[in-house]
C-alpha cells in the first residue's frame, strides 16, 4: 500500500513541477548544465583555475550535478509537511513518505544529467575507470543520505519555522567546504595535517570523491595518497546509516505530535 502511495506522490511532484513551464522536463537538463557553464566561465576563464585531477569541466559537472540533487531535495523537503498539510489531514499515511517522494523525484531528475556526465567523461577521457562498477553503490549512499536528512528537516520544521533560513545558510557554507570547484591537493597545501584530516572526514567531501573515483578515469591516481577507501566509501556509508537511524528514531518520537504542529 505504501509503495503504491509513494509512486503516486513522486508522480504528483513531477507533474506539479513541470506542468506549467513551456520547456517542461527539459529544465532537468538545462538548469544544471547552465550552472556548470557559469561556474566554468567564472573559475576557468576569468579566474584561470586549473586542476590536475581531471578536465575542469568534468570536475565541475561531478560536483554541480550531485550537489544540485542534494540541495534541491533538502530545500524542497524542509517545508513539505507544511505544504502538504491538507493532504495529510485527509489521508492517513506515514509523514516521511512525502519527504522521500520529493527525494525520489529529484533523483529521477538527476539520472538524465548523470548519464550526460558518464558520456562526457567517456568521450573526454577516452574511457571510464574500473570504479564505474561502484556507481550504483555511490548512488545508493547519496540517496540514503539525502532522504534521511530530508526526513529530519521536514519533521523539525513543523515546530521550528526558522529552520528553512538556517538550512539556506548551512547549505551555502557546506557548499564551500566541499571540493566543488577546487582540488583536494589545494586544500592539503594550505591546511595543517590535523585540519586536513578533519576536512576529509566530511562525508560530503567523501561522497564527491566517491563520484569522481567512479566516473573520472585517472582520478584515483592523483588522489590515492590523500583519498583512500575510508574517506570515499566508508565515511559516507556510515554517515548514511547514522542519518537514516536518527530519522527513524526522530519520526517514532514525533509522529503523534506532527499533526498538532501543522494546525497552527
Amino acid at each position: 500500500m505504501h509503495k503504491s502511495l509513494l509512486i503516486q506522490l513522486v508522480l504528483r511532484d513531477l507533474k506539479l513541477r513541470y506542468r506549467r513551464p513551456s520547456l517542461g522536463f527539459l529544465w532537468a537538463f538545462l538548469t544544471p548544465l547552465l550552472t556548470v557553464l557559469i561556474f566554468y566561465l567564472v573559475f576557468a576563464c576569468f579566474l584561470k583555475v586549473k586542476i590536475a585531477e581531471a578536465p575542469f569541466v568534468l570536475y565541475l559537472m561531478t560536483s554541480v550535478f550531485t550537489w544540485g540533487f542534494f540541495q534541491g531535495s533538502l530545500s524542497a523537503s524542509v517545508t513539505c509537511l507544511m505544504d502538504s498539510r491538507n493532504l495529510i489531514k485527509e489521508a492517513k499515511f506515514p509523514h516521511y513518505l512525502i519527504a522521500i517522494s520529493i527525494t525520489l523525484a529529484n533523483a529521477i531528475n538527476f539520472l538524465p544529467v548523470l548519464i550526460i556526465l558518464i558520456i562526457a567523461s567517456f568521450v573526454l577521457l577516452h574511457g571510464l575507470p574500473i570504479f564505474i562498477l561502484s556507481l550504483p553503490l555511490v548512488l545508493a549512499v547519496h540517496l540514503a543520505i539525502t532522504a534521511g536528512i530530508s526526513i529530519i528537516l521536514s519533521i523539525l520544521y513543523v515546530r521550528w519555522r526558522d529552520l528553512k533560513y538556517v538550512l539556506d545558510a548551512a547549505l551555502m557554507l557546506l557548499f564551500y567546504l566541499t571540493p566543488v570547484f577546487y582540488s583536494i591537493s589545494l586544500v592539503k597545501d594550505y591546511l595543517p595535517r590535523g585540519l586536513f584530516l578533519a576536512y576529509l572526514a566530511n562525508p560530503f567531501t567523501g561522497i564527491l570523491n566517491f563520484y569522481r573515483l567512479s566516473l573520472l578515469k585517472g582520478f584515483y591516481g592523483y588522489v590515492q595518497k590523500d583519498v583512500g577507501l575510508m574517506n570515499a566509501v566508508i565515511i559516507p556509508a556510515v554517515f548514511a546509516l547514522l542519518v537514516l537511524s536518527f530519522a527513524s528514531w526522530l519520526y517514532a518520537r514525533q509522529k503523534h505530535k506532527i499533526n498538532d504542529y501543522l494546525s497552527y
